[in-house]
């Protein structure tokens, strides 16, 4: 075949200068030419969350490090700097959500369990605002499993489940349901769902004779999985999700590049899958219809394998399979119908190159096309011609990036006739990570230290940011082995669809068919699809670099008629307290960008004004954030653990058990000590002693209104910038709560404007009084009175609850009528948006100078230590330390890497500890 090689670059005209600004870093294209983006797809993101574990127990803390990378050059990207995670329940509702900073596409967080995380398995997803375009392939997914702390039995909300045959052939299913361990509250009606394969049906419960919410519900023959769900009367839910049917096997063929075509010698993919959808090791044969044997078949671990056949459109083919155990009992399933006429394209490697096979049954001498593309970048497009249906191609494997690479041919209308994935492997891209420890072996307790050395594939250093993760690997390193690290997320299941069982067991270098069963899951698993063209400005969401606010303003009495060049002032409270100006676009948006912050939530208010700057009470309208749709893969609910995952359950709950115990058996109680400073006196106030005492600080409204600026929203904003030192002015209640200001180093503080105590529910009106209306302010601390004035504002409250001692701030206005007769500001938006994730240090005992009565407390830590960023020096070395644990055995160290470039590096160290003599 005589192929000729288009640059693409040559080929696509009219690609905006965007799309190369934005993946600037693709520089390593074939023969040095410019990217050329066949699709916005390559313009995604990739996620990569590196989890500590994969099962937890209550008491425990989630730890993960955050990669985000271009989906095209698997470079850290320099997009997005904000990643949004989450921690998900198999009722669909959102535990726990948080920000993450992303620093040149790094980030680490945690997630703190709790009793109120009911056992069972939880989904984490991570994703950025700019792959809300993507659709879901872009959003990470990996699911845990949380088991209580304790070996004591938690009952389940849904008990006492039993399949029962009533007459033949027919099954009914009996449940019971206790809303209360969910919902203390809920009295009525429980609402239940079920769902059967798919198929979903509602009921509505009512107690029965023995105060039980149960169900006795028909299941239709042949039923494999069934969700039950109940939803209190509250919204609260809880699901649970059994297999009705463990015998049942899936087994699907795949035949290479699409389809069977008569004649043509192919490979076909095949997986065999059990009732949770994972993979089951089989064995048998392929047989035509007279039962004549044309090939054996056998698949790996994971029930994934391929054969070759040279098929014949006359003949029905079937594999016959054993897999129940029983050796007389046989299995038949159909190969697909081979076609009389197609096209085939097979792939393989042959050395240092990649072969590809092109035939055409019924053979012709057509032109024909191949398009090399892989994660949305077109490599090669090469056209040759077919002698007798057939033409071979080769392609240098040093010519292309590694990871998964599509080649699909086309026929002679340039029409697209068949498909096949093939995975590039290229070590010598990858970073060369050397790890060794100070000893072999160590005793409990005893210090390592690992050092670190990052270099390429030419031995030169790389400055690298590295993880380290040590864990107990009698417990661990078997889920270890297999579960996703930084190669088979970056390189593999980031470009392929759907679930990828124990990915990591494609990069255990020391199994000798690793490569062949690589290849069987490129036939098997379907292609991320990169070859559909999206218009720019179809890209509704933005990228998202910081924390933002961002929305539109529209017209005093229309929301709809939006405002051009409104003056727009932001301010944010907390730690980094800050404010900017702006003015609304043509379309009457704005978006402010904020400085880092971290926490939970922050209070940002914004202040309107016409262009002569005064305030106008126009209609604010936010941009509200944008959540994927939540999708829990059924089969997943189901736990099932194996004798390791137990081992480790174990071994968290006897921690947790000798931990209690150490507690319980010491007697050490930490006192704090306070500091009480003193504030200068100035003129009293004849009203505030007679009740409240004697002020120590007055702050007068006239120096007020001369520190009020253009941007100021009310009183609260000048005394924040303005008097740090007097009065502290927080968020409490929580995300959605109100301002509230107390005297700096005081106990409790409570309000009173114009000699009338503010009502505990109006003190969200205090922060926007206009400082024009304040005629001073007057700071009392331990005021008298202040049992009396606290029952005054919480009529509620229990005598016993009201503290002895207390502060008052009491505000004097124009209007002298209390907070309601204050006239309220113009073109106020007060509002809470979320900050980022506070970071965390993992524990890190110091065993540095032990004794005796050290040793009484246990130490069983099966996580040694976690470390989310370790970056190496310019000669690519670093150093890590820490303690072992009282556990002894194997010790298996992960260390992950990725450079500015894009390269990255996994590798294992394991040594061993013994008791201490």
């Amino acid at each position: 075949m005589n192929n000729f090689y288009w640059p693409c670059s040559q080929r696509s005209k009219g690609i905006k200068l965007l799309l190369f600004l934005v993946l600037s870093l693709l520089a390593n294209n074939v023969q040095a030419q410019s990217p050329i983006i066949e699709s916005t797809n390559a313009l995604a993101e990739k996620v990569y969350l590196q989890l500590d574990s994969k099962i937890y127990t209550h008491d425990q803390t989630i730890w993960f490090k955050a990669i985000v990378v271009n989906a095209a050059s698997n470079q850290p990207t320099l997009l997005s700097g904000v990643l949004h995670t989450e921690i998900i329940g198999s009722d669909l509702q959102v535990k726990e959500e948080k920000l993450i900073k992303l620093q040149n596409g790094i980030g680490e967080g945690f997630f703190d369990l709790n009793r109120n995380y009911l056992p069972g398995r939880y989904l984490i997803r991570a994703y950025t605002q700019w792959d809300n375009n993507f659709g879901s392939d872009y959003i990470f997914k990996a699911y845990i499993d949380v088991f209580p702390s304790s070996k004591e039995a938690i009952a389940s909300p849904i008990n006492q489940i039993s399949l029962l045959e009533k007459s033949s052939g027919k099954f009914w299913l009996n449940a019971n349901f206790n809303p209360l361990q969910i919902d203390s509250l809920h009295q009525k009606k429980l609402s239940i769902s079920l769902n059967l394969d798919g198929k979903k049906d509602s009921l509505s419960l009512k107690k029965n004779k023995e105060g039980l919410y149960a169900i006795n519900y028909q299941i239709p023959e042949n039923s494999r999985l069934v969700t039950l769900k109940m939803e209190t009367e509250n919204g609260i839910q809880y699901s649970k999700t059994l297999a009705l049917d463990e015998e049942t096997l899936d087994f699907q063929f795949f035949p290479e590049s699409g389809e069977l075509v008569h004649g043509v010698t192919s490979r076909v993919g095949f997986k065999a899958l059990d009732y949770l959808g994972s993979g089951k090791q089989i064995q048998g044969k392929i047989i035509d219809g007279s039962g004549k044997q044309i090939t054996t078949l056998k698949s790996n671990d994971l029930g994934i394998g391929s054969f070759i056949i040279s098929a014949d459109s006359s003949h029905q083919y079937y594999t016959e399979i054993n897999f129940s155990g029983d050796s007389t009992v046989t299995y038949q399933y159909p190969l697909p119908t081979v076609q009389p006429k197609g096209y085939n394209l097979a792939v393989f490697k042959a050395g240092n190159d990649i072969r590809l096979i092109q035939s055409a049954i019924p053979a012709h001498n057509d032109s024909i096309f191949i398009k090399v593309t892989s994660r949305g970048i077109p490599y090669y497009w090469i056209k040759g011609r077919l002698k007798q249906g057939k033409a071979l191609t080769m392609l240098p494997t040093n010519s292309l990036p590694e990871g998964i690479i599509s080649f699909t041919l086309l026929d002679h209308h340039q029409q697209p006739v068949a498909e096949r994935l093939f995975f590039n492997e290229r070590l010598e891209n990858r970073l060369t990570i050397e790890a060794s420890s100070n000893q072999s072996l160590y005793t409990q307790r005893e210090k390592t230290n690992v050092n670190i050395q990052i270099k390429d594939s030419n031995g030169t250093p790389v400055e690298a940011n590295i993880s380290v993760l040590a864990i107990n690997g009698d417990l661990m390193g078997k889920t270890q082995e297999t579960r996703t690290n930084i190669l088979s997320s970056l390189l593999l299941s980031g470009d392929l669809k759907g679930h990828i069982e124990k990915p990591g067991y494609y990069f255990q270098y020391d199994r000798p068919n690793r490569y062949n069963d690589l290849d069987a899951l490129m036939i098997t698993q379907a292609w991320r699809n990169y070859h559909y063209h999206q218009k720019l400005d179809s890209l509704a969401y933005p990228a998202e670099p910081s924390l933002h606010v961002s929305g539109s303003v529209g017209g005093v009495f229309s929301s709809k008629k939006k405002k051009e060049d409104v003056a727009l002032t932001l301010m944010t409270f907390g730690e980094k307290a800050s404010f900017q100006t702006q003015s609304t676009d043509s379309l009457g948006r704005f978006s402010f960008y904020l400085v880092d912050a971290y926490g939970e939530k922050i209070d940002v208010l914004i202040q309107s004004a016409n262009k002569s700057g005064k305030k106008k009470n126009y209609t604010f309208s936010l941009d509200k954030k944008f959540t994927p749709e939540i999708k829990f893969d059924q089969k997943q609910k189901i736990e099932r653990l194996d004798s390791f995952s137990y081992a480790l359950v174990e071994k968290h709950q006897e921690k947790s058990a000798a931990e209690a115990a150490f507690k319980l058996s010491t007697d050490i109680m930490e006192l704090e000590t306070f500091t009480v400073e003193d504030y200068l006196l100035t003129p009293e106030r004849e009203k505030v002693m007679k009740r409240f005492g004697k002020p120590d600080r007055v702050i007068e409204g006239q120096d007020i209104q001369e520190k009020e600026e253009k941007w100021s929203y009310g009183l609260y904003s000048i005394l924040l910038f303005n008097y740090p030192e007097d009065v502290k002015i927080d968020r409490v209640n929580g995300p959605g709560g109100y301002l509230r200001a107390s005297v700096l180093s005081a106990e409790m503080t409570l309000v009173v404007i114009d000699g009338i105590p503010v009502m505990n529910y109006n003190y969200d009106l205090i922060p926007s009084i206009p400082p024009s209306e304040v005629k001073s302010v007057e700071l009392i601390k331990f005021a008298k009175n202040f049992t009396s004035l606290f029952m005054e504002v919480y009529p509620q409250a229990s005598p016993l609850e009201a503290p002895m001692t207390g502060s008052v701030i009491a505000i004097y206005t124009h209007a002298g009528k209390g907070i309601f007769g204050v006239q309220k500001p113009d073109g106020l938006l007060q509002a809470t948006v979320p900050v980022f994730s506070q970071t965390r240090e993992f524990y890190r005992p110091n065993y540095e100078n032990l004794s005796a009565q050290d040793w009484v407390k246990p130490d069983l830590r099966s996580v040694i230590h976690w470390q989310a960023q370790v970056k190496t020096d310019s000669t690519g070395q670093a150093k890590v330390n820490y303690y072992n644990a009282d556990t002894p055995g194997q010790i298996m160290v992960i260390i992950e890497a990725v450079a500015p470039d894009g390269k990255i590096g996994y590798q294992e160290l394991t040594y061993e500890v013994e008791e201490r003599k």
